[in-house]
């Protein structure tokens, strides 16, 4: 169906706002029957198979209403979305239409621009004709200027209406999950980001930025993130135009296995992949930047530094930086993985292994040494390395080993450590190879601390 510019005329945003409120309600009203939900599963007193097939019918019953739940969350946040830009629009309307009218025109139900001045009569002299020339061509000017938003308006309508649609059709549909939600709040939350992740999407395809069928995959899961992080659709659109971001972009990801870490249960998820031991140098390098970017934010907070945000020029300062240590990709990646260890790519941008043999053990000392863009962790010796990093990773803190103990985790969140490395990984970049190795063993000899110290000491676990 073609929306007209009579049809946006006579949008009302009080009845969609209306409809928003009551579906608030009504999710309200069936969250508040959590606990009854919860206690009537239970039956503990009765036993056997009726008792049973009974308590999975009751527990059907909560999963559903947590899906409904989400759906509810889903459309709510749609329709409120929709009645605030019904209105920020309706205001655009009444000034193009007030413009049009100020210098005689009308903008029909179809959009057109009618010219309403009468004729004029013949000028009475040459100033008079010269005078009228310049009122004309100041009236095209304006024609011009309802042209284009007129078109303006009807696009912005068209993608309310898409952006709207969507949602509801996928709640029709039954697309819109809780996504493991524990509670019918939670549940709630779950179908809001949804709603969220749609409007970003159609923000993209308004923008020229994104095209073809509904996003799936890891650029679906790059947007949810950057809605769970509260970061603006500006900022993805910025990506997206200086590093010309598409789809495909993601596909290197694919058929790496992802490794997540959400240690905090909070729903926000970080991603590393681990990468297999025949990639090559270049698209190491590309997966170490993409997994940047399908972050959109690292977590990391209450360090020695203040966060730097997400953005297009950290992930610039970030593929600078790997230029500027690319033997880590052209021959390090080889190197790891031609000695029997493993890496994964990080959310803060650089890569992170551990295991491999006696060659590759000399290269990490004490709780893990960067090589350029490379973090060793040293965990010497472990029988399976991909195994032991999935561990390490989802339980989101650094690892440690000695005085007689196994490998285990220690108290130091893992996106400090990794904050901490990176910036040695800038160091890296900044003073070149021969100069970072060269002031580095002279730290060590005077027994100076300036290289850990520029890096964060508590980050770093000192």
């Amino acid at each position: 169906m073609t929306i007209t510019y009579d049809d946006v005329r006579k949008w009302d945003d009080k009845p969609v706002d209306t409809a928003a409120g009551d579906l608030h309600g009504r999710q309200y009203t069936l969250i508040g029957l959590q606990d009854e939900l919860d206690d009537a599963r239970r039956l503990p007193d009765w036993h056997g198979t009726a008792g049973e097939e009974a308590r999975t019918s009751l527990g059907n019953t909560r999963n559903n209403a947590e899906v409904l739940i989400a759906e509810l969350a889903a459309v709510e946040r749609a329709l409120q979305n929709a009645a605030d830009d019904v209105v920020t629009l309706k205001g655009r309307v009444a000034n193009n239409d007030s413009l049009a009218s100020t210098y005689q025109f009308h903008i029909g139900g179809d959009g057109a621009i009618v010219d309403n001045k009468p004729a004029d009569p013949p000028p009475r002299s040459r100033i008079e004709a010269e005078d009228r020339a310049e009122a004309a061509r100041y009236r095209e000017g304006i024609r011009q200027q309802l042209v284009q938003e007129t078109t303006a308006i009807l696009t912005t309508a068209n993608n309310i209406d898409t952006t709207l649609s969507r949602v509801m059709q996928l709640a029709l549909d039954r697309q819109i999950g809780d996504n493991g939600a524990t509670t019918l709040a939670g549940a709630g939350k779950e179908g809001d980001i949804e709603a969220q992740v749609v409007d970003m999407e159609q923000s993209l395809r308004d923008a020229g930025l994104l095209t073809g069928p509904p996003v799936a995959g890891h650029y679906r899961e790059w947007l949810e993130n950057a809605v769970r992080r509260g970061v603006s659709v500006d900022t993805i659109k910025k990506i997206i135009t200086d590093h010309h971001i598409t789809p495909e972009d993601f596909s290197i990801l694919d058929g790496m296995e992802e490794i997540r870490e959400d240690s905090d249960g909070d729903g926000t998820v970080k991603s590393y992949f681990l990468m297999p031991t025949d990639i090559s140098g270049d698209d190491a390098a590309k997966a170490v930047q993409m997994t940047y970017i399908l972050n959109a934010g690292t977590d990391y907070s209450g360090g020695d530094f203040a966060p730097t945000p997400y953005s297009s020029e950290e992930l610039q300062r970030i593929i600078d930086r790997q230029k500027d240590n690319s033997f880590s990709y052209d021959d390090d990646v080889g190197f790891v993985h031609g000695n029997g260890g493993r890496l994964v790519t990080t959310p803060n941008g650089m890569m992170m292994g551990l295991g491999g043999n006696l060659i590759q053990d000399q290269f990490s000392q004490r709780g893990g040494t960067t090589w350029g863009d490379t973090f060793m962790v040293n965990l010497d010796d472990p029988d399976d390395p991909a195994q032991q990093l999935r561990e390490m990773v989802t339980s989101g803190r650094a690892w440690y080993e000695g005085d007689g103990q196994p490998a285990h985790p220690g108290n130091l969140d893992l996106d400090r450590l990794l904050h901490h490395e990176e910036r040695h990984s800038q160091q890296w970049a900044n003073e070149g190879y021969t100069k970072y190795v060269t002031s580095y063993i002279w730290e060590q000899i005077t027994g100076g601390n300036q290289t850990e110290e520029d890096a964060g000491l508590s980050d770093g676990g000192y």
